[in-house]
């Protein structure tokens, strides 16, 4: 058997559905990239954050409508431009679970809050507190273990965004370093594919649905739109890809 899970991220959604975002409709790209994991056919869905631009009822009501039909148990995490109480209240029925550790054939997957209320310009923070229950859970159950939060925990080599990552990234992969059960951490914050492997775990940061950050030699496919589909296998391997939409 296999679990496949689509991790959506970044959004970016406005109360008026026509809102553009650097010259693209967020409402209208998302409802491109969720036909495309209509057609994968995950088990599970991951929201990692940002999902609204400023946080409106309205802009969560229009993701509900984008990401209801699919029908699929779907975990959720806020990023820096969610309000996590409007957030919370407006994700309170099915398909939205906000449970933050969750456990399906053979694999754990733990989701982290990683927004800092006194954040100046984006940046995240693991605390203490979330770095305790991380520790108990991963000394509690010895499953492959997927680690999902909505920022980068290290470094993407693009100066302005690295400086509005995990600010105790350290702190963070000393935790994590110490469990090998730690297959995979997945985020979100950064609007671009990233794969790297870091001391036996796989970091995958993942395209936004809308507007993409493009290194210098990008080519013209990473600036569409896209999702990553995982699949994790009862024997503790995994494959992962990035699918992304195409204009038109």
């Amino acid at each position: 058997m296999v679990l496949k899970i689509a991790q959506i991220t970044d959004t970016h959604l406005f109360a008026d559905r026509k809102t553009a975002m650097r010259g693209l409709v967020t409402w209208d790209s998302l409802g491109d990239v969720v036909a495309e994991v209509r057609d994968w056919k995950p088990d599970v869905l991951l929201l990692t954050g940002d999902l609204t631009h400023r946080g409106e009822p309205q802009a969560y009501q229009h993701l509900i409508e984008r990401i209801a039909p699919l029908n699929l148990p779907t975990y959720y995490i806020p990023g820096n431009h969610d309000q996590v109480d409007v957030l919370n209240q407006e994700f309170k029925d099915s398909p939205f679970l906000a449970d933050n550790v969750f456990q399906r054939q053979g694999w754990q997957v733990l989701l982290l809050d990683s927004t800092l209320e006194t954040a100046e310009s984006g940046e995240g923070y693991v605390s203490e507190a979330q770095l305790q229950e991380l520790e108990q859970s991963l000394t509690a159950c010895s499953q492959p273990t997927v680690v999902v939060l909505h920022h980068h925990p290290i470094p993407m080599g693009i100066d302005w965004l690295d400086t509005i990552g995990v600010q105790n990234s350290q702190a963070f992969l000393n935790c994590l370093t110490r469990f090998p059960q730690v297959k995979l951490v997945l985020f979100g914050h950064v609007h671009l594919k990233f794969d790297e492997l870091y001391q036996g775990i796989q970091f995958c940061g993942t395209p936004s649905t809308c507007k993409q950050v493009l290194r210098e030699e990008a080519r013209e496919q990473e600036a569409y739109p896209g999702f990553r589909g995982l699949r994790l296998f009862e024997d503790g391997t995994y494959q992962t890809e990035v699918i992304r939409s195409h204009p038109g």
